[in-house]
């Protein structure tokens, strides 16, 4: 009898352990709320209450032509698959098809895993098992359900009895990116140790205001011993290397000079893709930054490939001694980055610039339009003035994302110069009662990184409260002022992430301002007289080499040398003019000023 209780209490604890948790079965245990896109999913007494399901109600679900069409649970925590993982839900489909269920991360829906089961019997109840084997706990805290995945046919579909594994805690922080630098407590950096590495997130020994990663290698510790970065996600987008991008840099304390560290990429999907290469400390109980060209493999590992998508990386100090040889050491290191290799682009403080006049002006080659497709961006005629010619931002509706942009063949240095001001006309024909907004952003990117440029990214983004006239905005990126990746710029109006058309016109988009030391406040600089008949003067700003006339529309109407401090302007129309002052050491400034 003993021997049959024991077995009962075993089953018992077994079945706690698997327990599956109901996130909506759409009767008493509603417990999670379930949300679609692009129609939202109701509760209805069951249709068909036979076979496997005979409950009261269950949750009905349109699928409107939309390929991406899907049933979303945004969780208040991350799913646990210590719980269990299989997650079960039963589906009534008038079609045979695919239903592919997915789990994202909570900001970054490039970290996610996925798996697909089919309906093989339309019109009838069916339940389809999802098997998750594997898969990280404490990542991801959406659900994500696609019925009849990929197809755009108009279709009901009713489900029922979403359960599985259960989820605890808050959220997922944001992924972690290069450069990794320790700073962002919203950052889930995943430092995972093996072989005998203790490490964690502290204050830098030499700066207070500055976090980085302490790895103690035990005495105990394998030669193998590291650390791996960004857990077993790793970063949400691949480490661009090209033939000619092979190097990255990681800053480290290390206890003495002739320290062998190796740095190890990876894929996060397959371990056995990686590449290894190795640098030795030059100092002792300093920081230093040590490069790593991956183009020079370590011995006996792979060489590195350009096709494979390495996105995890991992840290070994004093590689190849055991702890008992080399005894307890203390590391510290910072700054895991990207550099890149002999292509990389030249820094360069050059105008960025255009006007759309084909005059001499512009300093941007190519502009291009996504809508969805890429393409050349449409030069037209100002609505206003009909002499000028401006580009034209008709997003058609038919893309989330539009957006114009342009690419540099440098990578612009805002050290100084990091304020860009741009002309903007939005119509008041658009539809700003819904998902359309009445903003301009202008975004800054690395486009090294191809289609995940976006990962860089940082954006300023301003509203507009003015229709059908032209708007002057400056976008200032004081705060990035130090960062030197930047060779991509891009425009976009009335928002993102929604399908609704509008009419947009931009125009005379510069990168004026300086912001260093060596600034100067226009209470610095004085025009006059103002109002300007004949000839205008200024003072404030010394050694002026080039001076520039704007309309009050952004439209450039001279540019040249001026006489000493002050220019001629009678040969310009009665109006209110933008005078842009450069001076022989690189300082701008604009005033306005009145033509009577």
């Amino acid at each position: 009898m003993k021997k049959i209780y024991l077995m009962l209490s075993l089953l018992l604890v077994t079945a706690g352990i698997n327990a599956q948790y109901i996130y909506n079965d759409f009767d008493a245990n509603q417990n999670e709320a379930v949300s679609g896109w692009p129609n939202e999913p109701t509760v209805i007494a069951n249709p068909d209450p036979t076979g496997i399901n005979t409950s009261a109600q269950v949750g009905s679900w349109t699928r409107t032509e939309e390929q991406w069409a899907h049933i979303l649970l945004n969780l208040e925590g991350t799913i646990d698959f210590t719980t269990g993982e299989i997650f079960h839900i039963k589906i009534w489909s008038p079609v045979a098809c695919n239903v592919l269920f997915k789990l994202e991360h909570a900001t970054n829906s490039g970290v996610f895993v996925e798996v697909s089961q089919s309906v093989t019997t339309p019109n009838v109840w069916v339940q389809l098992d999802f098997d998750f084997s594997g898969s990280a706990s404490a990542t991801y805290s959406k659900i994500v359900i696609f019925p009849d995945f990929s197809a755009t046919a108009d279709n009901i579909f009713y489900i029922d009895d979403i359960e599985g594994p259960g989820y605890s805690g808050g959220a997922p922080g944001d992924p972690v990116t290069l450069p990794v630098t320790f700073e962002d407590e919203n950052v889930e950096y995943g430092l995972t140790d093996f072989g005998g590495n203790a490490s964690e997130i502290v204050t830098d020994p030499e700066d207070e205001n500055n976090k980085v990663a302490k790895t103690i290698k035990t005495a105990g510790a394998e030669t193998w011993a590291g650390t791996t970065v960004g857990g077993v996600v790793g970063f949400p987008t691949e480490i661009p290397f090209t033939p000619d991008a092979t190097t990255m840099t990681v800053d480290v304390w290390s206890p003495q000079a002739g320290i062998v560290v190796r740095l190890k990429v990876e894929d996060s999907g397959d371990s056995n893709i990686s590449v290894e290469t190795d640098a030795n400390t030059t100092v002792s109980e300093a920081w230093e930054t040590i490069t790593f060209d991956f183009s020079n493999e370590a011995t006996g590992t792979a060489e590195i490939n350009f096709d494979y998508q390495y996105n995890k990386a991992s840290i070994f100090f004093n590689f190849g001694v055991t702890g008992a040889q080399a005894g307890e050491k203390t590391y510290y290191w910072d700054n895991m980055e990207f550099v890149g290799g002999a292509g990389e682009k030249p820094l360069l403080a050059l105008d960025v610039q255009d006007n759309f006049e084909n005059n001499g002006y512009a300093t941007i080659d190519s502009w291009k339009f996504q809508d969805p497709d890429l393409e050349d961006l449409i030069i037209g005629l100002d609505p206003v003035n009909a002499a000028n010619h401006v580009a034209d931002y008709n997003r058609s509706g038919s893309f989330e994302w539009t957006n114009a942009q342009f690419i540099l063949d440098h990578r612009m240095d805002l050290t100084n110069r990091n304020i860009f001001e741009m002309s903007v006309y939005f119509s008041s024909t658009n539809d700003y009662s819904g998902n359309l907004t009445p903003t301009a952003a202008l975004k800054l990117q690395n486009s090294l990184l191809g289609p995940d440029a976006w990962t860089t990214q940082t954006e300023v983004k301003l509203e507009v409260t003015e229709f059908d006239s032209w708007v002057v905005l400056s976008f200032d990126f004081s705060q990035v002022a130090n960062r030197q990746d930047y060779d991509q710029v891009v425009v976009q109006f009335g928002g993102e992430g929604h399908f609704v058309p509008g009419l947009f016109y931009f125009d005379d988009i510069h990168l004026l301002q300086y912001t260093g030391v060596n600034q100067q406040t226009t209470e610095d600089v004085v025009a006059f007289p103002n109002p300007a008949g004949q000839k205008i003067s200024w003072k404030g700003i010394e050694n002026t080499k080039e001076v520039a006339v704007f309309s009050i529309t952004g439209s450039l109407v001279f540019q040249g040398q001026p006489n000493s401090q002050y220019m001629d302007v009678s040969f310009l129309e009665k109006g209110l003019y933008v005078l842009r002052l450069t001076s022989e050491d690189g300082l701008t400034k604009s005033i306005k000023f009145i033509k009577e």
